[in-house]
């Protein structure tokens, strides 16, 4: 959408130069000069024509040159034509404007701080009689452009405002929670051949995706109604339950018996079928591969539960020592070694969340996870986050900020909380660009609490999102950064475990948005804790 915007208001300057040029020649001015002026007045919406393309969304350095050749116009158009008494002074508005619809509250205030300053010092360069004076036989260009500039800034104070406060709801800041309609959890992918079909199935029956066997249906793709893969005859109306789950048998389009299992959700059904007319062979072969499956998984979940249950004791005596050293309770460090201390500490505190992320992975695996849900403060939590991790966000050159000041109670259980914000907060800086800035959100929304992370950083594929939730995968864009694939696995489960969702919207190189879900606490609980605060 920021495409979209920026696209019309760039064509809309093209038009209003045009208009100006126009106005200028019936004014009298001269061939060369008018092409010269209208020629560096439609530099900026060139360049923004030229890179700021939804296909071009890989060219990180399109916004700021955009508000950089708009910064250079306004200081170029005042030097040229009378200095700080020209009526091109408008100009300097239009780049922390374009900065704000590029939704980059950053850079409007830099683009900002540079026009008053670059002002300043056409101001004392006209005092010294270093700039040209203005030829009045090109007032004319002058005044049509300055008036150009005063109806694009008001072209872009209502795109923006009309975005901000009636398209997307009146939330401040560089970002803004969407309203997007519920996402379907991501399909597991079946093997083409296992005699089962699992299909993700819309509201209104229709197939959004699927995965493993399509049975020989030639209907079974994606888009196709769920009707037509069944006899015509066939009820199919205890396929897409209102609530709760289904079972049963069904004829399909060939006249073949088939197993199904259905589960309703907001964001419509997820339909398993099963071909029940396959040889008892295959049958068998079946269930003894989820056995073995099943097997290896069990060993898997106990080997991991024992590994964390041995290193969390040494890794407890590490932590340890390195406060006291940061503490210098031994006396001070020679100066060679201060620093070291502290990136002991916060390495520890990165393996320290690692084990806790494989205990509490096994014990989802294990169904033995355990919530003790209580009223807990999404914003109290992410300011402890940010205390333990500023450091690490400190050297990786990336700013933390907590967009939100008030309250926000979920019921949930704190630790989940904390390890949710930990590892969201840890994957944003990790994958965010130096100079980037990593924001932590927390907001009452449709009857629930939403914690959500923004970066600005890497970003990810479609294909990435399908598989990132699951253990031991990662994205694309883990190419040269350390990790396990772990984190958002235990992000993904701690959501489910309370009720709740992980939801993740991406783009490459535009950077990722992960919001998870919980319960909200019921204020008679709040209560009670507000006052023993007090």
């Amino acid at each position: 959408m920021t495409q979209k915007r920026l696209q019309f208001v760039n064509v809309a300057w093209l038009a209003l130069v045009a208009a100006a040029a126009l106005i200028a020649v019936l004014r009298g001015i001269t061939f060369v000069p008018l092409l010269g002026g209208a020629v560096i007045s439609a530099l900026p919406a060139i360049v923004g024509l030229v890179f700021l393309r939804p296909d071009r969304a890989a060219y990180p350095i399109a916004p700021p040159l955009l508000v950089i050749c708009w910064t250079l116009l306004a200081v170029l158009g005042v030097a040229l034509t009378g200095g700080a008494s020209s009526p091109l002074t408008i100009l300097f508005a239009l780049a922390p404007l374009i900065a704000l619809n590029l939704e980059d509250t950053d850079m409007a205030a830099e683009a900002a701080i540079f026009g008053v300053l670059a002002y300043f010092a056409v101001l004392l360069m006209g005092r010294f009689g270093l700039l040209p004076a203005g030829a009045d036989a090109y007032q004319a260009l002058t005044v049509a452009i300055a008036f150009a500039g005063l109806v694009l800034a008001g072209l872009l104070v209502w795109v923006l405002v009309r975005d901000r406060y009636a398209g997307r709801g009146s939330v401040a800041g560089d970002t803004a929670i969407e309203e997007t309609p519920p996402a379907a959890p991501p399909m597991p992918i079946l093997p083409a051949a296992s005699g089962i079909l699992l299909m993700d199935v819309t509201p209104e029956g229709r197939v959004r995706s699927l995965s493993g066997d399509t049975l020989g249906l030639v209907s079974a793709k994606q888009g196709a109604a769920l009707a037509h893969l069944f006899e015509p005859d066939a009820d199919v109306s205890g396929l897409s339950p209102e609530s709760g789950h289904a079972r049963g048998e069904i004829r399909l389009a060939d006249g073949r018996l088939a197993a199904f299992a259905a589960e309703a959700s907001p964001a419509g059904t997820r339909l398993l079928v099963q071909d029940i007319s396959a040889s008892q062979r295959q049958a068998e072969e079946a269930s003894v591969a989820l056995e073995a499956a099943a097997s290896q998984l069990q060993d898997r979940t106990a080997f991991f539960a024992s590994l964390g249950h041995d290193l969390k004791t040494p890794l407890n005596a590490i932590l340890g020592y390195a406060d006291m050293m940061r503490a210098q309770i031994r006396g001070p460090l020679p100066e060679a070694y201060a620093d070291y201390p502290g990136i002991i500490h916060e390495s520890g505190q990165d393996l320290l969340l690692l084990v806790d992320d494989i205990l509490d992975l096994a014990k989802a695996n294990a169904d033995r996870q355990r919530l003790e849900p209580e009223p807990v403060d999404l914003i109290a939590s992410a300011q402890s986050i940010v205390r333990q991790l500023d450091n690490q966000a400190e050297r990786a050159g990336v700013k933390l900020k907590i967009k939100s000041d008030s309250e926000v109670w979920a019921h949930a259980d704190a630790r989940a909380v904390r390890q949710i914000w930990q590892n969201l907060v840890s994957n944003a800086i990790k994958y965010s660009n130096k100079g980037g800035t990593v924001t932590l959100d927390a907001v009452e929304a449709g009857g629930a609490a939403v914690l959500s992370v923004i970066d600005k950083g890497a970003g990810m594929s479609e294909d990435d999102l399908r598989r990132v939730t699951e253990p031991f995968s990662q994205g694309g864009n883990s190419r040269g950064r350390a990790g396990t694939g772990l984190g958002l696995a235990v992000v993904r489960s701690f959501a489910e475990l309370h009720g709740g969702q992980l939801t993740l919207l991406s783009q490459p190189g535009r950077g990722t948005r992960a919001e998870v879900t919980l319960p909200l606490a019921d204020m008679t609980d709040i209560a009670p804790l507000e006052d023993a605060a007090e």
